[in-house]
């Protein structure tokens, strides 16, 4: 039935096409196809598990006039296989909308834009908000952004529907709702403050909110920097919530054709150091797309749940170069702690996760094809050992993306 209304709908935008022919349509569309070879599980007497990912998606903007538009992705997120018979399977389950949404610009001839519907967002780094590309499916939100700009400088106000429950007074609904600035100093640096409010129904339950700011710059022409701060407060489960996070990079690109660039950073994630009180320590980093900060095997995807409540202390270093024209190479380390001390079985005070090296390898081998590759190792400290196996695990990728 999905498959017939993806048709329909197709089709009666190829209709819409003759019948509004001063729109302007464009098509785009991506096929991303990635292997993993998996060895994650800290054990080394399993073997290996392979995956083959496939995402692809299908994308329509139709341009009515300077003032209104609209945008349209269809998407589908598979791993090879799981149809165990494609003669047999014609449901499309995995079929979806991954955007839907209008834009109206100036309205009431005021300097607001609006954005209504399903769609990716991106805020700052993408630390508390992100669309997490990597991921086979990736993010969106369900809801409405309204713009305000002057010049380089804008106000993004939006409310999203996280959960809909459809249940009486709106019990278990969960919203969004918050700020996003982003106000140029100068040519060279940038502030984006926020604000996120998180709020389920009964809002017992979550009552939260996460503000700060983000910071980016350059110096020199060579120097870059960024910064990440926020504070979150309000709620969780009737406990008041007090958690910060602070991040920090600094990367340096070489004169040189290959462009070797030097780039250093710590996170400091905050955790709790007595479970026992009423108050929740712990930061969550909420709808992050924490693939790009926490290392590529993924261990620390979900912010506190998998630091055990602890927090995270990720100092890394990483060194990137071209050897050749469109290619890069880049190896990264990542020393990954506790920022609360774990208690051992045996009564002892451990801090370490494990330490991460990442070697990334892509290629722009056309206009139109990526080609990404990469080896990841990781050593385990005394946490890891003792919550998840003594063993080096390791991991693979081969990612080829083509585009339209």
């Amino acid at each position: 039935m999905k498959t017939m209304r993806m048709i329909a709908i197709l089709l009666l935008t190829a209709f819409a096409s003759t019948i509004f022919p001063q729109t302007d349509w464009q098509l785009d569309g991506q096929i991303r196809h990635r292997i993993e070879l998996d060895n994650r599980d800290f054990n080394s007497d399993t073997n290996i598990n392979s995956y083959n990912l496939l995402r692809s998606r299908i994308g329509l903007t139709m341009k009515v006039s300077d003032s209104l538009s609209g945008y349209f992705q269809i998407q589908d997120s598979r791993r090879f296989g799981e149809e165990q018979s494609t003669l047999g399977d014609g449901s499309a389950d995995n079929l979806d909308f991954h955007q839907a949404y209008i834009q109206i610009g100036n309205l009431f001839n005021l300097p607001v834009n609006v954005k209504l519907g399903r769609m990716e967002v991106i805020q700052g780094s993408q630390r508390f908000i992100g669309a997490v590309g990597w991921h086979n499916v990736g993010r969106s939100f369900d809801g409405v952004i309204f713009k305000w700009f002057n010049g380089k400088n804008y106000i993004d106000i939006y409310a999203f529907q996280e959960v809909e429950s459809n249940a009486a007074e709106n019990d278990g609904d969960k919203g969004v709702y918050g700020l996003n600035g982003n106000f140029p100093l100068n040519t060279d640096v940038t502030v984006q403050p926020f604000f996120i409010w998180q709020r389920t129904n009964p809002n017992d339950d979550l009552n939260r909110f996460t503000t700060g700011l983000y910071l980016k710059g350059k110096a020199a022409g060579q120097l870059a920097y960024e910064v990440d701060l926020a504070y979150q407060g309000g709620k969780l489960a009737k406990q008041d919530v007090t958690a910060t996070l602070a991040a920090a990079n600094v990367s340096y690109t070489f004169k040189s054709s290959a462009k070797p660039t030097l780039k250093v950073g710590v996170d400091l994630v905050s955790g709790d150091d007595d479970f026992g009180d009423d108050k929740v320590k712990a930061f969550d980093t909420m709808y992050a797309t924490n693939h790009k900060f926490y290392g590529f095997m993924d261990y620390f995807l979900n912010l506190p749940v998998n630091t055990l409540g602890r927090g995270l202390i990720d100092s890394h270093v990483s060194l990137s170069i071209s050897p050749k024209q469109k290619s890069r190479f880049s190896v990264i380390f990542h020393r990954l702690a506790a920022q609360q001390d774990f208690v051992t079985d045996g009564g002892e005070t451990a801090s370490l996760f494990g330490n991460e090296i990442d070697l990334i390898y892509s290629l722009k081998y056309s206009k139109n094809v990526n080609l990404t590759g990469g080896f990841a190792i990781f050593s385990p400290g005394e946490i890891f050992k003792q919550t998840r196996g003594e063993d080096t695990s390791t991991w693979a990728f081969v990612m080829t993306t083509v585009r339209l």
